[in-house]
Formats: C-alpha cells, structure tokens, sequence
C-alpha cells in the first residue's frame, strides 16, 4: 500500500503536467483556416470561382510533362486533352521534384481533387498546386 502511495504522488504530477501541456499544445497548433478549401467543387463549375480558394474534383482527361515550356509544368486537363480542355491543374517542376512520383505519371486517370486557388490562364480556369498533399484521388 505504501509502495502505491508512493508512485500515484509522483504520477499525479505528472499526469497533470501531461495534460496541460496537451491542452496548450492543441491551441497552439491546429490547421490555418486559410488553408482549408472553402469549397468542394466539380471542375465544371471552376470558371465561377475565379479567385477563389476550393477544392476541385473531376475525371482526368489528359497528363502531360511540358518539357518545352520553362518551368517543365505537368498539366492534368479535364473535360477534355488540350487544347479543348475546360479546367487545367498545374504543377511546377521546382514544386514536384521533391514529391515522392511524378504527378504526369500518378495521376494519367482517374478521379481526381486538387486544392488552391483558382485562377485563369488564357480564358480557362486553371488551379495551381504546390504541394504534394494538395493533390490526391478523390472519391465521386
């Protein structure tokens, strides 16, 4: 019984000090709100959203490297290849060399969400993703 004593004075304290530090820790650290899309959306409805941050999901129609273009950009195309594509995700080489795969080759198909603000490239609504997380499979 003295044994018991013993440890639950010194667990106590430890216990206590365990969960206040737990109870800072989560008001310090949690998500930005601004990096959490404000909207889901499908890549048909991108050009209402212009300048706006969202998640856009939908069926890759095209996945292409751009070697010839500076920057060596990936395009994932939706709706339909290029040039009569409806909405465009690009992504830098400077931002997919450090991803685990090439994004041109991960995401050739299927249906995918990407997350950023969306912007306008030559009429077409476009997204830009710079960082590997923000790009991932979705589910319809």
């Amino acid at each position: 019984m003295r044994s018991l004593r013993k440890i639950l004075i010194y667990l106590i304290p430890v216990f206590a000090l365990l969960m206040i530090g737990s109870l800072i820790f989560s008001r310090v650290i949690r998500p930005d709100a601004s990096q959490l899309p404000a909207v889901t959306l499908d890549y048909t409805q991108a050009a209402d959203h212009i300048g706006q941050r969202a998640q856009v999901c939908g069926e890759v129609a095209q996945a292409r490297l751009a070697q010839e273009i500076g920057g060596s950009p990936v395009f994932l195309n939706f709706g339909a290849p290029h040039p009569n594509q409806s909405f465009t995700v690009v992504v830098w080489e400077r931002d997919y060399s450090r991803w685990t795969e090439a994004p041109h080759r991960q995401f050739a198909q299927g249906y995918v969400c990407a997350v950023g603000e969306i912007s306008e490239h030559q009429g077409r609504p476009q997204l830009v993703v710079r960082q590997q997380q923000h790009l991932f499979f979705g589910q319809r």
